[in-house]
């Protein structure tokens, strides 16, 4: 609708022909002119008024424009013009009241023409009239459109930064990922092309192979609308159709291709129509830069056409980089290994790769005090086998060999071709006597291989060392277990020999303790202890962990170490844990008397995890009938505790977060939690374990261990609680990376009931603190 300003009476028709013949005179305009080119307050002004060909060219603009407006006001084109002539002002900076200023004095310049040309007062009045009117309307305009513009802009601004939002938390996603995964290529780029349709909002994410001089493709990976890629048509080929698209362009060029619309785009032609069924709009194809020949391209399809900003494709195109780099890492990574660390034949670990994991196992079983065993086997006779079945078949042999040693091994140990015809696995004894392991080896070497379907049968003999007795190193421990198999030999085809005669020595003893701990349960003999946490914001005693002590008549004090492994062999750690949770809970609710705010939290064992009711049953008991909330308990899981329960494990642990206990992951660091498991278990509190913290802060070593599980908890929103915390040393370091909560010798060794109620009232701060 036309503004009445700009319509005109049958009286103003005519006079708008003398205000365009006054505007026509160039001279009128050179007092404009040198105040305009006065001004610094828009570079793009200032190029164009020091360049006399621009400045003339835009004083043929003005003149042009202000004619045709005073000739025709309210015609669309000029109307149009108007707007175009506004916003090209205010695009190259030059601010509305510098335009109206502008403005003002044109209309002064003419304004002052008029009352000197036209001696008639009416005449010259209406002509004043007239003129004011529309270039006050001339104004009025641009400062609508300024603000229209401005409007315009602060919407695309903050388009554009929800838009940054969004692939910061996708770079963030990514790099996470990569961190996480560090084994497998085709489960980084799965995951990776996820992250991208669920973080990244696209409506597809895959992945494009190719290798010279072969134009195929390979779909190595994809996520969203994957119906989109069902009998895909694609190549690198620049020859064929499918090659000329923003994939062919991509992985031949190694340049980002942006196809802005795809309904628009002659490249895109060739899917066009698949595209437009499923709604996709415009997408860019992203090169990824991995090893040798390998070509690769990362594509992302949005469904708003020209979605991708140059901005957000530099943001992309980081991500591409990243992600290339995590694939060249796995690649390799994986290659060393293969060349360090694994047995060429049978893609097992060969004995330098065993030592190295047995260091960690070592420390691992000393930790949680439980044994751990080392078997050394010798194929009999296999030289003359190897001679009988021909290389080929003999080496094939020796694979089955080695992947049924692995399927038997499994995830409690490391299995290594270490010879020949030697093999040699360490295996975590949590739930199984040595004994009853070397029997399942024989049984599983004593089953018919079959190669090129010919049965073929073999033994071997076996020499085991166990730890710590025979040995607390992985080069002493497999000296130990050469030395066994060296006995086991003499015994003939089939032998079997330990190091030492002490587990059958050990086999009694463990027997006798075994029947201590059923009466020990029936006598009571059981105590609880208590070790303070110190909170190092208000460094306060926040909470206490129950630890079970064995007080024995004949022996005193007996160490955890010593009887907790042969409570859970025997299943009694189920009653006994029982027990541990209904005494815990009754202190606490005795101390909470005097110290409101305390909590206290307690460890829970596999079996105990296992026997999921025995455990709900116990922990509803404790909360009825002492009456804490839930929020005043918190139950200490192990890593290897959710390792080995698996998926089965995360229903419980929702039903005890339900009851409003806080939950706990213990010796965090020494087992095999991933982020991803992490984010989805509802622990709230990561326990740096003590192995860790010993070294602090002198080992560079522990020091990097610690910070990164300081950045990963910091990642996931979880909060640290250091344990083993013996030196101030340590503690400065662990408050200077902002761990929340201290536990160890520093502020207190774990104390009976009436001793903990003592040093909770005299706890003095100053004296650990600095």
């Amino acid at each position: 609708m036309v503004s009445p300003l700009l319509l005109p009476t049958e009286e103003e028709k005519g006079l708008l022909e003398e205000l365009a013949a006054l505007a026509q005179e160039r001279g009128l305009y050179e007092e404009f002119y040198r105040h305009v080119a006065l001004l610094k307050d828009s570079p793009a002004l200032e190029e164009i008024f020091s360049d006399p060909q621009r400045f003339a060219a835009l004083k043929e603009k003005i003149s042009s424009f202000l004619v045709d407006f005073l000739a025709a006001p309210s015609s669309a084109e000029i109307l149009a013009r108007t707007e175009a002539v506004a916003r090209r002002h205010l695009e190259v900076g030059v601010s509305p009241a510098r335009f109206q200023e502008g403005l003002f004095l044109l209309w002064h310049i003419l304004y002052r023409e008029l009352g000197a040309r036209e001696k008639v007062p009416k005449r010259r009045g209406t002509l004043r009239i007239l003129l004011t009117r529309l270039i006050f309307w001339l104004s009025l305009r641009v400062t609508g459109v300024y603000f229209v513009l401005r409007e315009e802009n602060l919407a695309e601004a903050l388009k554009e930064l929800e838009t940054l939002n969004r692939i910061y938390a996708l770079l963030r996603e990514i790099n996470l990922l990569i961190f996480e995964e560090r084994e497998d290529v085709h489960r980084l780029l799965e995951r990776a092309c996820e992250i991208m349709v669920r973080v990244g909002g696209f409506a597809l994410a895959w992945v494009a192979l190719n290798r010279p001089p072969s134009p195929e493709v390979e779909i190595a990976a994809a996520a969203g609308e994957t119906a989109y890629l069902e009998d895909f048509e694609v190549s690198a080929d620049p020859e064929r159709p499918s090659g000329q698209g923003p994939c062919g362009l991509s992985l031949r060029e190694g340049r980002p291709v942006v196809v802005g619309d795809t309904r628009q785009d002659p490249r895109f032609r060739p899917w066009a129509e698949k595209s437009e069924r499923l709604g996709f709009r415009s997408l860019v194809a992203l090169p990824l830069s991995l090893e040798g020949e390998l070509r690769g391209s990362l594509l992302l399809y949005a469904r708003t056409p020209h979605h991708f900003t140059a901005r957000e494709i530099r943001l992309l195109e980081e991500i591409a980089r990243d992600l290339s780099l995590g694939y060249l890492h796995i690649l390799k990574t994986r290659a060393l290994e293969e060349a360090l660390f694994r047995d060429v034949l049978t893609g097992l670990p060969n004995q330098r790769y065993l030592l190295a994991a047995l260091e960690h196992e070592l420390e691992i079983a000393g930790h949680k005090a439980l044994p751990l065993i080392l078997v050394r086997l010798d194929l009999d006779r296999f030289s003359a086998l190897n001679l009988e079945l021909g290389r080929v078949r003999a080496d094939a042999l020796l694979r089955e060999i080695g992947a049924r040693l692995l399927w038997l091994v499994s995830n409690s140990g490391t299995l290594a071709r270490v010879g020949p015809d030697e093999f040699a696995f360490s295996y975590l004894l949590d739930d199984l006597s040595p004994g009853a392991l070397v029997a399942r080896v024989q049984k599983a070497l004593s089953e018919p291989f079959r190669i090129d379907h010919e049965e073929i049968r073999l033994t071997a003999s076996l020499g085991a060392a166990l730890f710590p007795e025979d040995g607390r190193e992985p080069e002493a421990l497999l000296d130990a277990a050469s030395l066994a198999l060296k006995e086991a030999r003499k015994k003939g085809p089939g032998g079997m020999a330990f190091y030492s005669p002490k587990v059958s020595e050990k086999a009694l003893t463990h027997f006798v303790l075994l029947r201590d701990l059923e009466r020990a349960l029936e006598r009571q003999e059981f105590v609880l202890y208590f070790q303070p946490r110190i909170a190092l914001s208000s460094r306060k005693v926040t909470s206490l962990e129950a630890l079970i002590r064995w007080q024995a008549p004949e022996k005193g004090l007996v160490p955890p170490g010593e009887f907790i492994p042969p409570l859970e062999d025997s299943g009694l750690i189920v009653e006994v844990g029982r027990w541990v949770i209904r005494e815990a809970a009754r202190a606490l609710k005795e101390l909470r008397e005097e110290f409101p705010e305390l909590r206290l939290s307690f460890n829970v064992s596999v079996k105990q995890f296992l026997d999921q009711e025995v455990l709900l049953s116990a922990l509803r008991e404790a909360l009825s009938e002492t009456g804490l909330p839930g929020q005043a308990l918190e139950m200490e899981i192990t890593e290897s505790l959710l390792f080995k329960v698996g998926a089965s494990g995360e229903g419980l642990l929702e039903e005890v977060a339900g009851m409003g206990l806080e939950i706990a992951l213990d010796d965090f660091g020494t087992g095999y939690s991933s982020f991803a498991y992490l984010k989805k278990i509802p622990a709230r509190t990561l326990k740096i374990d003590y192995s860790f913290v010993k070294g602090l802060p002198e080992s560079r070593e522990d020091a990097e261990v610690v910070m990164a599980i300081v950045s990963m908890a910091r990642n996931l929103g979880k909060r640290l609680v250091a344990e083993g915390v013996e030196r101030k040393e340590q503690l400065a370091f662990l408050a200077g990376l902002g761990v929340e909560e201290i536990q160890g010798f520093l502020f207190a060794r774990p104390l009976p009931l009436e001793e903990v109620r003592l040093f909770l009232r005299t706890f003095d701060p100053s004296k650990a603190f600095w």
